[in-house]
């Protein structure tokens, strides 16, 4: 193995260790947390981290490693408070942002600054790097901030199911075309970087499923078959080149801050349900770093950088 090879395999060995403990710790939380807002964020945090341990695995078993790693003694330590019940939802906030006291956290920046001959992997961690900033950054907002369990009203409620069925039919609906997309796509930085973004999205539609059942409603949207199909059709055809893919994608959101506004706006307007109001705040900033993502990647492109750099 060449010594960049050794150190990729031995990363996503460890990622997908630390990701997996981390999403099992987390659940544990989630399920003896006591405040409702901040339980909403944990959610989306455990899912981002159990869809991180699997294309961390998914990658090591496709460069031909196998998973072996096992998590760190801090680590352990650090999701055996989390996990706690007796430990205060505040006092584990605090622990959990000392370990990061200076503000700013990229994991992989130095690693993925070295690897020059895998833009796959590169790619791969970048994004997922962005769902791991996006989570740092709410944790220290919500730090301080206290919620309690209220009941929306019934118009309000109606609002509420409407949308997150039809926002958990879109986001299901994008990550099966990001996978038909995945299938063919010949350029390995953007391969990789559209990993992380199905797993995104993915992750964003069984999560907003998840919290219809619990308000007492069952998922009934679904995209229009005939866009459905013309769209797999599309993105999933070798021979429509990814640039163009790209660029439609793009196109569609001039705004690039448009899906997650609107997501915001209805977040914003539930004041009695502080879970769900969470949620789609973290699940709008996913959508945010999604779509900043292709633009500084098609950008890029579109100035004559090359592909493997774009990706860096």
């Amino acid at each position: 193995m060449t010594s960049e090879r050794a150190r990729v395999l031995t990363l996503l060995d460890e990622l997908q260790a630390a990701e997996r403990t981390g999403a099992a710790a987390l659940g544990e939380w989630v399920a003896c947390c006591r405040d409702a807002a901040l339980r909403g964020g944990l959610r989306v945090m455990r899912a981002r981290d159990a869809a991180h341990a699997a294309l961390a695995e998914a990658r090591l078993r496709a460069l031909g490693g196998t998973p072996a790693a096992q998590p760190g003694r801090n680590l352990q330590s650090l999701c055996g408070v989390l996990a706690a019940p007796e430990v205060t939802d505040r006092s584990k906030v605090t622990i959990l942002l000392s370990r990061f006291p200076d503000g700013v956290y990229d994991p992989f920046a130095e690693v993925a600054a070295q690897l020059d001959e895998d833009d796959e992997t590169r790619a791969l961690l970048a994004t997922i790097g962005d769902d791991e900033r996006v989570s740092l950054r709410w944790l220290r907002d919500a730090g301080e901030a206290t919620g309690a369990a209220e009941s929306a009203g019934e118009g309000g409620r109606a609002m509420l199911v409407g949308f997150l069925d039809a926002l958990a039919s879109a986001e299901a609906a994008g990550a099966d075309v990001l996978t038909a997309w995945i299938a063919v796509c010949g350029v390995p930085g953007l391969r990789g970087g559209l990993r992380t973004l199905a797993a995104r999205e993915r992750t964003h539609a069984v999560l907003l499923a998840e919290r219809l059942r619990e308000i007492g409603a069952r998922p009934a949207a679904a995209l229009s078959e005939p866009v459905r199909r013309a769209a797999l059709a599309r993105f999933g055809a070798a021979d429509v080149p990814d640039d163009a893919k790209l660029a439609a994608t793009l196109a569609r959101h001039p705004n690039a801050d448009e899906p997650a506004e609107r997501i915001r706006f209805v977040a914003d307007a539930l004041g009695g349900d502080p879970e769900t109001r969470t949620m789609l705040a973290l699940v709008a900033a996913g959508e945010s770093a999604t779509m900043g993502w292709l633009r500084a990647y098609h950008s890029a492109i579109d100035g004559g950088v090359p592909a493997h750099v774009a990706s860096r």
